[in-house]
């Protein structure tokens, strides 16, 4: 339907079934005109009549416009001002990563013509949910997400000021941006952004992560302030984090007390930061206060300073941790030392039997990129009055869901008198010598080795062994193991024993442990060989066994009852 009516004036009402209804009204006065429009349109038509609307995409929703022009010359506006209110606001790409659904929100921008275009804009979105792949954002229940900004349009660029940002339940923030008109990468500016942690973390952060991976897993809380400026990529930023937190679910990490600032700059000279916290906890393992300075360059950072961590009853000094941000290179390096470490508080955290004495390692260079850790050296500790070698230790998506680790290990001359002492087996003295060949952990647990565990004679120390752990020993090899009867009956007669050998050799493979002993005996191994009188050996009969059969003899084993002490 089409009127034309009025005698300085004109208005002209367009109305159909599909994109709704549009007045439009015209007026000129003493050689100054203006105009007028208000109506209720459907969005979908409107943009795709506009060339708005992508190929593929689909659009839907209601929205009431209110616009006014005005200017001297017929082809020529000095000052525009619109008002926009849509309900049931949305669209959706083919792919459907990108997409809203019942959004409703309210626009409002006027400007005027000087020397050049300016003006103001408002924004508030007051219902409904966007997808814009990985992101999704839910428009706040109480109140809405407000934007409000002064605009400058020039020959060259588009220019946005004061921009101020209220986000409930988020927090705030002001911001600046520079758009070129004739392409050329914008530049935006976070003058400061006042956040809360845990729902930036976990609306803004969380969704770059990878599926499965720490970061994905993490729930942060505490607060945030920042200011950055981004052209064409991150050129710099400063920040400043306090009384924060993190964990997540898997137990993996946990931190209190969180606090860092700190600035940096893509070019230009480096800036130091700081990172601390008050506690923490690495897969179980508590973790004492940190208080660190660092280096922050273009291209990667430094720790300035070594720093001493109180870590299980000890300390562990962190004498070199330096990175790459991007690359090749990407990643960390770490070097230093752990001192006088309890083996107790160790065995507590990871709910081990209860092992005592002290631990000390020293720590190679350990690389990490890519989510896999290295080593270019040996790791090496000392523990149970002996010593451990790690060596080519590597493990592979160490943050993720399914690490795996590989590495060989070496043991020698270790106490065997406290490390039975831990366990419900029962008592043996002697020196323990054991390698572990092409170890292969998939989540932490065994999948493949090849390993052999043996004594060795050591001047001063005594190979005993009590009855308790003679059983349990034949437990592990599968069964009744002692050779004859007159062992039988010894073992019934004496609480302790001498021997000569003591060794089990496992190689694990598809599940199945092939077992093997110190030598053999008719169609068996031998595991315990004794020595004088009275005398027992220990013999297996099954070498291969189901993994899981020989966990649960040794848990048996472990738990058949209180262990007896003899000797010292």
């Amino acid at each position: 339907m089409l009127q034309i009516g009025g005698n300085a004036s004109a208005w002209l009402r367009m109305q159909g079934q599909g994109p709704g209804w549009l007045n439009l009204n015209w007026r000129s006065v003493a050689g100054r005109w203006t105009a007028q429009a208000q109506g209720d349109l459907q969005v979908a038509p409107l943009l795709a009549g506009a060339g708005f609307l992508p190929k593929g995409w689909q659009a839907q929703g209601q929205g009431a416009l209110t616009a006014r022009a005005a200017g001297a010359r017929w082809a020529q506006a000095d000052h525009v001002a619109l008002h926009l209110q849509g309900q049931g606001l949305g669209f959706s790409n083919a792919a459907g990563l990108r997409a809203a659904q019942d959004v409703q929100l309210e626009m409002a921008a006027a400007g005027s013509r000087g020397k050049t275009w300016s003006g103001t804009a408002q924004l508030r979105w007051r219902k409904g949910a966007v997808l814009w792949s990985p992101w999704y954002w839910s428009a706040p229940a109480a109140q809405p997400v407000s934007s409000r900004l002064r605009w400058q349009l020039g020959a060259r660029d588009l220019r946005l000021t004061a921009w101020q940002i209220i986000w409930p339940g988020l927090g705030t923030a002001s911001a600046t941006a520079r758009i070129p008109r004739g392409g050329g990468a914008a530049r935006w500016t976070v003058e400061h952004a006042d956040l809360a942690a845990g729902p930036f973390y976990a609306t803004w952060v969380k969704p770059l992560a990878a599926a499965g991976g720490l970061a994905a897993d993490l729930q942060a809380q505490g607060s945030l302030h920042f200011s950055l400026d981004w052209q064409g990529g991150l050129q710099a930023i400063s920040w400043q984090i306090g009384d924060a937190g993190l964990q997540d679910a898997q137990k993996r990490i946990a931190i209190q007390g969180l606090a860092s600032q700190g600035r940096w700059a893509a070019q230009g000279p480096a800036a130091q930061a700081s990172l601390a916290w008050h506690a923490a906890e690495l897969y179980r393992l508590p973790v004492g206060p940190v208080d660190g300075r660092f280096l922050l360059a273009g291209k990667g950072f430094s720790l300035l300073h070594p720093v001493q961590i109180v870590l299980l009853g000890g300390s562990l000094r962190v004498q070199q941790l330096d990175g790459n941000w991007s690359g090749p290179r990407a990643g960390f390096r770490l070097a230093g030392a752990l001192q006088n470490a309890n083996l107790t508080a160790l065995a507590t955290a990871f709910h081990w039997p209860p092992f005592t004495g002290r631990v000390a390692a020293v720590i190679p260079e350990l690389r990490y990129a890519q989510g896999n850790l290295e080593t270019s050296g040996v790791l090496s500790a000392q523990a149970f009055g002996g010593n451990v070698l790690v060596q080519d230790l590597r493990i592979r998506n160490l943050l993720g869901a399914f690490p795996i680790l590989t590495a060989d290990v070496r043991m020698r001359g270790l106490q065997l008198k406290p490390l039975t002492e831990a366990f419900h087996f029962g008592f043996i003295s002697g020196v323990l010598d054991g390698d572990v060949h092409d170890l292969r952990l998939l989540n932490w647990r065994p999948d493949a080795f090849s390993a052999r565990f043996y004594t060795v004679r050591s001047p001063g120390v005594a190979q005993q062994i009590s009855q308790a752990a003679v059983q349990n020993l034949t437990r592990l090899g599968g069964g009744n193991g002692l050779s004859g009867f007159f062992q039988t009956l010894f073992l019934r007669m004496f609480k302790t024993f001498r021997y000569a050998h003591l060794g089990l050799g496992v190689i694990l493979h598809n599940n199945v442990a092939e077992l093997s002993g110190v030598g053999r005996e008719d169609k068996g191994f031998v595991i315990l060989q004794g020595e004088g009188l009275p005398r027992v050996d220990v013999v297996g009969y099954n070498p291969r066994v189901g993994w899981s059969e020989l966990l649960a003899r040794l848990a048996t084993a472990m738990h058949s009852g209180a262990q007896v002490k003899t000797g010292e």
